[in-house]
């Protein structure tokens, strides 16, 4: 059996829930064949008819226990094998608990789809034997890989070169669907290979990911992605390109917006460049993102970009980020153009208190603050700040 041991896309966190159903179906299989070997068969074979399904006698809660239990040592490293190399990628993009929904439900519709088919299609002994195995749980897990990671390619044992995933998962499902024809065909059905319960398990997880918008959670990443890669090849034009699709798919993409904004700069263009900067920095301006817009503002400035038009509303709480991070120049003077276009503005009598105090006590312009404390008493002479702006004249 050809066996997967990696994708070319590995998860970006620690997949803690993954490792957790490693452990716990290698414990109770472990657990179960130790019983077997003190006990003897007997005490597995009940465990198996207790947690697993047995389509003759079914019991409801055996959908969600006999994905937790395998029949043997290879079939259970065949199972973690598979959760292994799918599970991290699946529990990333679809979160914990969900990636527990999803492991559990795959099994629960593998297990359903596989005892219809045994109890109308393969009466008899088939219906006696129970179905143990996470393989229709993986399976799910399979499902959603392919639909959210279409290009990943995968690893084999004993394979010389990587397949798509989506080609993977193509031939797989056209075997497990052939073989399973073919064993309704020929009446095979006892101590076989669940394949229909593959097959839900499979189909289970495509549906998720169709209707839960994996396609388009791939296409936004592997469009993010080119365009980091066009860029680290100094090719803004080829990421200009991917950074635009990716904005017409998602228009509040904030790291999309300031790529392409750097993008259009490294292709001369800082008309463009401005107006995706101005853009960015609105955003985190409404968001109140104050710190993270000081620095992008700080980024503009220092690639001699023309400061971006802002309303008074916006320039002031600017201006007092900037002061904020120590950035006590570029404070002065965004608060100063404050004063001097929007001078009727609410927010313009602060603002000129403000570059007082940043020329008098940080800038050293002590003369120009001066001059301006003169401006501001004339400007404000029932200002409630009055007393303050006097005691700096002494």
């Amino acid at each position: 059996m050809l066996l997967p041991y990696a994708t070319d896309r590995p998860p970006a966190r620690r997949p803690d829930l993954t490792w957790t159903l490693l452990a716990v179906n290698a414990l109770l299989t472990l657990l179960t064949l130790i019983l077997q070997q003190v006990n003897g068969p007997g005490s597995a074979r009940a465990i198996y008819h207790t947690f697993g399904i047995v389509p003759a006698h079914f019991q409801p809660f055996s959908l969600l226990t006999y994905s937790f239990f395998h029949d043997g040592l290879g079939h259970l490293l065949t199972n973690l094998f598979y959760l292994w190399v799918f599970g991290a990628g699946v529990e990333e993009v679809v979160g914990g608990w969900r990636f527990l929904a999803l492991y559990l439900l795959g099994g629960a519709v593998g297990g359903v789809l596989e005892t219809l088919v045994i109890v109308v299609l393969l009466p008899g002994q088939a219906a006696e034997q129970p179905i143990v195995g996470a393989s229709a749980a993986c399976a799910g897990l399979v499902g959603l890989f392919a639909v959210r990671y279409y290009r990943a390619r995968l690893s084999f044992v004993g394979l010389p070169w990587r397949p798509q995933v989506v080609a993977v998962v193509g031939l797989f499902l056209a075997f497990e669907i052939g073989t399973g024809l073919w064993d309704i065909f020929t009446g095979y059905g006892a101590g076989g290979v669940a394949h229909w319960a593959h097959v839900g398990g499979f189909i289970f997880g495509l549906v998720w990911g169709q209707a839960f918008g994996f396609v388009e959670v791939g296409e936004r990443a592997y469009l993010k992605m080119d365009a980091a890669r066009a860029m680290a090849r100094n090719v803004p034009g080829a990421a200009i390109r991917r950074w635009e699709k990716l904005l017409e798919r998602d228009p509040e993409n904030m790291t999309a917006r300031l790529e392409l904004a750097r993008a259009w700069l490294l292709l001369g263009d800082t008309e463009q460049s401005g107006s995706h900067y101005q853009h960015a920095l609105r955003k985190l301006l409404r968001r109140r993102k104050r710190a993270e817009a000081a620095r992008l503002y700080a980024e503009i400035r220092d690639h001699d970009l023309r400061a971006p038009t802002l309303p008074a509303s916006e320039l002031f709480p600017l201006g007092v980020a900037l002061e904020e991070s120590e950035q006590y120049a570029l404070a002065a003077e965004t608060l100063r153009s404050l004063t001097v276009h929007s001078p009727d503005a609410p927010e313009a009598e602060l603002a000129l208190l403000k570059v007082i105090t940043l020329y008098a006590h940080q800038l050293n312009r002590r003369e120009e603050a001066q001059i301006l404390l003169r401006v501001f008493l004339d400007r404000y002479p029932h200002s409630q700040w009055r007393s303050m702006a006097e005691e700096m004249m002494t």
